[in-house]
């Protein structure tokens, strides 16, 4: 794949080694400038008592111009998909428990910052978030019931033994208009799912290709939410398509031997789609309760699926499978194990044995049910293995991922 690097004619008069004795303060609107620290107030997405309750701004520092592959439709057919044997202890470079490491790259100029984030500071502003119910999703649609499985009679794909995916049709309710496509073509694209108006979660490695150290072109992540088939037209796209204005991933996806404890990211969008689909909200569920609260023995079955778009043209995509259009397992994904213990206790990686094949990554493990009828996030679409019973891996979200989402949505209020 080729890759280019961002250039300005500042760029090529100062060389990249520049950096500013001053930040630059960020906004909303803020074009950053080559060369400058950003100085980012992540209280201007929390109310008045959290604005003053004495939150610093934080400094993102300067780290040059990103790689960028410039390829739309990259060739996800050797990526990671199968490599989900790394359910071992994630190493680390620094202790996540006082600090989290993300690379930020603004799209719309290609320059690359390090984002420390204090872990105190960062969990701070979760608790503010929780506190004002901005986790629990899009309050305007917690009403609004769905029905998540439905027996449809579409053919079903084959893989690992026994596929069970079906097309969906229902692309357009809510919660499944927040959900949707990057990019997409039959042998690449990734999914989504907003968690705030303006907001996308995802897999790191949508993102940041590590084969050859680059992040992926706007092409190759445009967001397509609720897309039903494979046109530019309205009739496919119902919410239109949106480019990102910022990339997020942890540092060590992209520095570890092991990155797949790792394996979430993070797109601020540059555009506002939530405003009309809504949003799913985002939590942290220990072992044992993630276990019981998927297992099929409760209220008859369990409640965790994910819904994802794959790529058709990819080995284990679903049998007479048509590109652009939603998929998701008729059956339940009821947990197989854990692994990839982080530096907190927590496990970072869960099987499970719902279908999914090459363009579910990023896509949501989700549930109807949570706090009544919340419909949220708690986990992510990672990596896959073959023949085994529960062949698919989700990044969870776990407690240092939720600080992460929360002080990067208190940034882009």
């Amino acid at each position: 794949m080729k890759r280019t690097l961002f250039t300005t004619a500042m760029a090529l008069c100062l060389g990249l080694s520049g950096i500013s004795a001053q930040a630059q303060k960020l906004t909303a609107s803020t074009t950053p400038q080559f060369g400058q620290d950003l100085l980012v107030d992540v209280s201007q997405g929390l109310s008045k008592d959290a604005q003053l309750a004495g939150l610093k701004p934080q400094t993102w520092k300067w780290a040059g111009v990103a790689a960028i592959d410039n390829n739309e439709n990259p060739d996800f057919s050797a990526n990671a998909q199968g490599a989900a044997s790394g359910d071992v202890k994630a190493s680390s470079t620094t202790d996540r428990k006082n600090s989290q490491r993300w690379i930020a790259v603004n799209m719309d100029t290609g320059f690359e910052y390090r984002v420390e984030m204090p872990s105190a500071f960062a969990h701070q502003i979760h608790r503010y978030a929780e506190t004002t119910g901005a986790t629990m999703g899009d309050p305007r649609f917690n009403n609004e019931l769905q029905k998540i499985i439905d027996e449809l009679p579409q053919a079903k794909g084959w893989s690992n033994g026994e596929d069970t995916r079906t097309r969906r049709f229902d692309n357009t309710s809510f919660p499944f208009r927040a959900m949707g496509q990057m990019g997409g073509g039959d042998r690449s694209g990734c999914s989504g799912t907003l968690i705030a108006h303006n907001i996308v979660l995802t897999a790191a490695h949508c993102i940041y290709n590590r084969a050859n150290a680059s992040f992926y072109s706007l092409g190759a992540t445009r967001f397509r939410p609720g897309r039903e088939g494979d046109c530019a037209e309205a009739s496919c796209q119902p919410y239109g398509e949106h480019n990102a204005r910022w990339y997020f991933t942890p540092a060590e996806y992209r520095e570890n031997s092991n990155p797949w404890p790792y394996d979430y990211g993070i797109m601020v969008l540059s555009s506002s789609p939530g405003n009309e689909t809504g949003w799913l909200g985002y939590v942290a569920i220990g072992d044992s309760q993630l276990e019981e609260f998927c297992a099929n023995h409760l209220f008859g079955s369990g409640r965790c699926f994910n819904r994802g778009y794959p790529a058709c043209g990819l080995s284990g995509a679903p049998e007479n499978c048509e590109q652009g259009w939603a998929y998701q397992d008729l059956k339940n994904c009821e947990v197989g194990g854990f692994g990839s213990e982080t530096q907190d206790g927590w496990n970072a990686r869960v099987r499970v044995d719902c279908d999914l094949s090459g363009g579910h990554s990023g896509g949501p493990l989700f549930t109807d049910i949570w706090a009544s009828n919340k419909r949220v996030v708690f986990g992510v679409a990672s990596t896959h293995d073959k023949n085994i019973e529960y062949p698919n891996v989700f990044r969870r979200i776990s407690p240092d991922v939720l600080d992460a989402i929360s002080y990067f949505k208190a940034a882009y209020p």
